[in-house]
């Protein structure tokens, strides 16, 4: 993939001249960098081929114009973000082309480590994007589907482990009742859940940065539909790191902005349930050898690890997450 020069991102973006050259500034599911010129400083974002749209499609080009068209109207009705900068020559919106590769560019944005609970912040900024863009049918989008694994997937892969003697055969037999469990809870709100909405799909720690006035909600590439008060359940699991009091905090916020949260009951936290288990699959579908790895995963033995740790926690897990929902006040 092409590595962009100051020059090259200051002439599509109309930026001034460079101070220097771009400074690398984080690889995850793109490449990023800052960049100062004469006009100010910049994020600058280059894009891999692929960053999996759920929309019609399969080409990034696609998931990029559905989420600049909900990042206009986020921006629009006023939701902390960073501000974009139009290229000279948009392949699309905010995009350009440099060589083989897309890219995007912000205002830099002066930020420092978390410095204060953003519990309040937080939960506000989901009912305002919640509210963008209410989907309307019932149902929860196919991205959840590939948790779902019928039981003869998961004793056929097992039954493979133990045949191969690989690191994670032994906590398979402990884990399988749990994980047929939560799938089969999955499967039951896949057509009814009721609340299906546009989403951020992305409210990591690493998406919230903390300028001067407070906090930033950044990345908006991975809009996706999800279910409002599921995904609400998930972002408070993230920002509380499973502490009952501090995820109580932040969803009190999201109820307290007008969010709704009643008919999840007790799961609540089912898409956390979900995240272990989809990544259990995709995991263990590599270490059997019926797909190859994504670029997050690493090597071999490090996927193995990662399902045998993955397994032997497990059953705690899902069990912590069931007796949560009671231990918010929420459900």
């Amino acid at each position: 993939m092409h590595t962009p020069t100051a020059e090259e991102i200051a002439l599509a973006f109309g930026l001034g001249e460079p101070d220097g050259e771009v400074v690398h500034f984080r690889r995850g599911g793109t490449d990023t960098w800052r960049l100062d010129t004469s006009s100010g400083s910049y994020f600058v974002k280059g894009y891999f081929p692929t960053i999996g749209s759920q929309f019609n499609g399969e080409q990034l080009i696609d998931q990029l114009a559905v989420a600049m068209a909900f990042e206009r109207e986020a921006r629009a009705a006023g939701i902390d973000m960073p501000e974009p900068v139009m290229p000279i020559d948009p392949v699309l919106d905010c995009v350009t082309r440099i060589e083989d590769r897309l890219f995007r560019v912000y205002r830099w944005i002066d930020h420092r480590p978390y410095d204060r609970d953003v519990s309040t912040w937080l939960g506000r900024t989901m009912v305002q994007v919640h509210q963008l863009q209410p989907a309307g049918p019932v149902g929860l989008p196919d991205w959840w589907r590939p948790a779902i694994q019928p039981p003869e997937t998961w004793q056929d892969w097992f039954t493979k482990a133990r045949d191969r003697d690989v690191s994670w055969a032994g906590p398979c037999t402990d884990s399988l009742p749990h994980i047929l469990s939560a799938t089969e809870r999955i499967t039951e709100l896949l057509d009814v859940a009721p609340d299906i909405i546009t989403t951020h799909g992305d409210f990591k720690t690493h998406n919230i940065v903390m300028s001067d006035s407070g906090p930033v909600l950044v990345d908006w590439d991975s809009v996706r539909t999800d279910s409002a008060a599921l995904e609400a359940g998930r972002v408070a699991y993230i920002f509380g790191a499973g502490d009952p009091e501090q995820i109580n905090k932040i969803l009190t916020a999201y109820v307290g902005a007008g969010g709704e949260l009643g008919w999840a009951g007790p799961d609540l936290f089912l898409s956390v349930t979900r995240n272990h288990i989809q990544i259990l699959a995709e995991q263990i579908r590599v270490s059997v050898g019926e797909d190859t790895a994504a670029r997050w995963m690493g090597e071999p033995a490090t996927i193995d690890a990662a399902i045998a740790d993955l397994l032997r926690g497990l059953p705690d897990k899902l069990d912590h997450l069931r007796q949560l929902t009671s231990s918010v006040g929420l459900a």
